[in-house]
């Protein structure tokens, strides 16, 4: 008995097409985490393509430098003698602006008879290009910083006294990030409600979730129920004074570490450790161009546009103020 099976033999042709879900597929990307914590100003009309930063340095008690325990208290003045005239120091930290942008063309068919919406979708994705840009703009501004910690007994990022393998983020490297705040006076971010704010990537938090020493604080001391961070999927608050920022645009350098290990950077900083800056009469924006907005170059209204535009400059203004802990991972070390 023959039969008529869909897509084969006479009914092959019916077979061409499938039904579309009305609803799109998400998109995942990460989460805008640097540029948040930033300075921020912006130039106005007329005022360039920079801003200067600027402050008075630290004045301490003749001697002490930035410490009190570095010397004694000072001398007491002698009676009638004001002594030497000190000469105070200001610094300047200029932070320029550039234009980052992409755009691409749809004709006039696509846009009307494609069977989803897709000029929407552009713009939606064209937004979530445009923080990605901006996020990784200021993060390569941050991974510049001077301030750098090598995990466990590495004293370089690659050779012989690289970074390798089991060398990886733990709460013992975050507290020595903190030591080094503290040390140059350093408090925790406002942002983070006073914390000092720890970007990372997967791969860290993986280990971090594995050290004893952050999940016995949660097991032992920590409040009972499901508030406990334990049960918490965000995992956010460490222990000693540390939140969390979880982000795939952390900065890794592949191979770069002992016998090919892979490198993470993750950023630890306080308060005002870089700016940022934009234009004020250039704000960040996605722009459609419709059909035959484009003159003589689309005479026949069969080409529209959709594309970003935006303004940012990023650099930091105080190195003493964050440190990048460079280390390997446990998912990941060897290249």
């Amino acid at each position: 008995m023959a039969y008529q099976i869909l897509g084969t033999g006479g009914l092959t042709v019916e077979d061409q097409l499938a039904t579309f879900s009305k609803r799109l597929l998400r998109r995942f990307r990460a989460k805008p985490t640097f540029a948040q914590f930033a300075k921020k100003d912006g130039i106005p009309v007329n005022g360039g393509r920079g801003i200067s930063f600027r402050g008075l340095t630290s004045i301490y008690p003749a001697g002490l430098g930035g410490s009190a325990a570095a010397g004694s208290a000072p001398g007491a003045l002698t009676e009638g003698t004001p002594g030497a005239a000190i000469d105070a120091t200001w610094r300047e930290v200029v932070v320029t602006v550039s234009q980052y942008g992409q755009f691409l063309q749809v004709t006039d068919v696509a846009a009307l008879q494609a069977l989803d919406k897709v000029v929407p979708q552009y713009v939606e994705g064209f937004g979530e290009s445009m923080n990605d840009a901006i996020d990784l703009v200021t993060r390569d501004a941050l991974i510049a910083g001077t301030n750098v910690q090598y995990a466990s007994i590495a004293t370089t990022r690659g050779g012989a006294s690289g970074i390798g393998s089991g060398m990886n983020l733990t709460l013992a490297e975050l507290r020595e990030a903190k030591r080094t705040l503290l040390r140059n006076n350093v408090p925790g971010n406002s942002k983070a409600n006073g914390k000092y704010v720890v970007a990372t990537s997967p791969e860290a938090l993986f280990d971090l979730e594995a050290d004893s020493n952050i999940t016995n604080f949660w097991q032992y001391a920590g409040e009972r129920g499901m508030g406990n961070q334990l049960f918490d999927t965000m995992f956010q608050d460490l222990p000693m004074g540390f939140r969390l920022f979880i982000t795939t645009n952390t900065r890794n350098f592949i191979d770069a570490g002992l016998s090919t290990a892979d490198v993470h950077a993750t950023l630890v900083f306080g308060e005002e450790w870089f700016g940022a800056v934009d234009y004020d009469a250039l704000p960040s924006e996605v722009i459609v161009k419709e059909r035959g907005s484009g003159g003589t170059s689309d005479p026949l209204n069969q080409l529209a546009t959709v594309g970003w535009k935006a303004s940012w400059g990023a650099r930091i203004l105080n190195q003493a103020n964050g440190v990048r802990i460079e280390h390997a991972t446990s998912t990941n070390t060897m290249g």
